[in-house]
């Protein structure tokens, strides 16, 4: 039966890390109750494959998004009533709409982009984000990140409670837990294709790579218009612009290797990914990795052209210690909610 203990805003997640979690959380609670949902109207298809929730499907343009933000939820608000638990996942809370406020930082770009490559209007936008978020940390109790890193970036003048809320990693701990692996093939792969992934970086990876083996190839996965020409003429490339999550996964178990040259992510999620998916992985140095490897065996190794080291892990020699499945994560989240709201329970 569905109650309103639990609203969940999930209206600009439609593909990534958020369609992820979206999904991960409309199950669990489609098995646990029900909850309702706030969802982009290229998520309709959750509508039926999880009945047990009720979807509010909301379409913004962007002018509404800029000045017009979130005021559906009076709307929902007439309808449901004041739910006990209102989580945003990215949107900021403009105010108290639950009796327990939780704001999950999805994209820590808005708070922590100084000193990365980023084109000036990106700039300009993620500066404006950021201001409307930390404008707003007066209207949450708790604030999340999926990195202890990402939290330390939260500057605020209210008294925040925070918590890490990591993303569910049941694909990989089932990939290391089967016997059976797929038979690699001579790609080395790389996810994501914005400024701040550093494109040129990760082909100088691939350059090492390729000078042992000329054989292999990089597959770049993401918007195809955001790579740099230089490289989509790149013989030894392959483009294979956005794709869905379960075609990534494939690609990622076929691959020798798995290139993350990224400058800065608020999760270790896609290099989770990939270093147990791939046979062999190069990953950028930087603190939401070394929370995803603490404990693990890797290397800090240098590469010819790049002027910053990276983390080379082989599959082989890791295992799944860190990671937690979605189960976990979704189970923790609601003991949170429970500490610090009674009506939770």
């Amino acid at each position: 039966m569905i109650n309103n203990k639990f609203l969940f805003n999930f209206a600009v997640s439609y593909s990534g890390g958020g369609f992820k979690r979206l999904y991960a959380y409309a199950k669990w609670f489609n098995q646990n109750g029900g909850a309702w949902f706030i969802i982009h109207p290229m998520c309709k298809s959750l509508i039926t494959e999880f009945p047990n929730n009720h979807f509010f499907v909301v379409s913004q343009s962007k002018l509404q998004r800029l000045f017009r933000d979130c005021d559906y939820l009076k709307e929902l608000e007439a309808e449901i009533g004041v739910p006990n638990v209102y989580y945003s996942y990215g949107i900021p809370i403009y105010y108290k709409l639950g009796r327990l406020n939780w704001f999950h930082l999805s994209n820590v770009l808005p708070l922590g982009s100084q000193g990365i490559p980023l084109p000036l209007f990106d700039k300009l936008k993620l500066s404006y984000l950021g201001r409307r978020i930390e404008n707003n940390f007066k209207n949450a109790d708790i604030v999340s990140a999926e990195s202890s890193y990402s939290l330390s970036l939260i500057k605020s003048k209210h008294p925040l409670r925070f918590f890490v809320s990591v993303n569910g990693s049941d694909d990989e701990i089932l990939f290391y837990n089967d016997a059976k692996q797929e038979k690699k093939e001579k790609i080395a792969v790389v996810l994501g294709t914005y400024r701040y992934k550093a494109l040129a970086d990760s082909y100088a990876v691939f350059e090492m790579l390729h000078a042992k083996d000329n054989q292999l190839k990089l597959m770049i996965i993401g918007d195809d218009k955001k790579v740099p020409k230089s490289l989509r003429m790149n013989p030894n490339i392959i483009l294979k612009g956005s794709l869905p999550r379960d075609k990534v996964v494939d690609y990622l178990r076929q691959a020798e290797f798995y290139i993350s040259t990224t400058y800065i992510e608020n999760s270790y999620n896609a290099a989770s990914e990939g270093i147990f998916f791939a046979k062999e992985s190069y990953i950028s140095d930087i603190a939401p990795h070394r929370e995803l490897v603490a404990g693990l065996h890797f290397e800090e190794v240098s590469i010819p052209n790049l002027n910053r080291p990276l983390l080379r892990l082989k599959r082989e020699e890791i295992s799944p210690v860190n990671l937690k499945t979605w189960d976990n994560v979704i189970t923790e989240m609601v003991e949170h909610m429970s500490k610090n709201n009674t009506m939770v329970c």
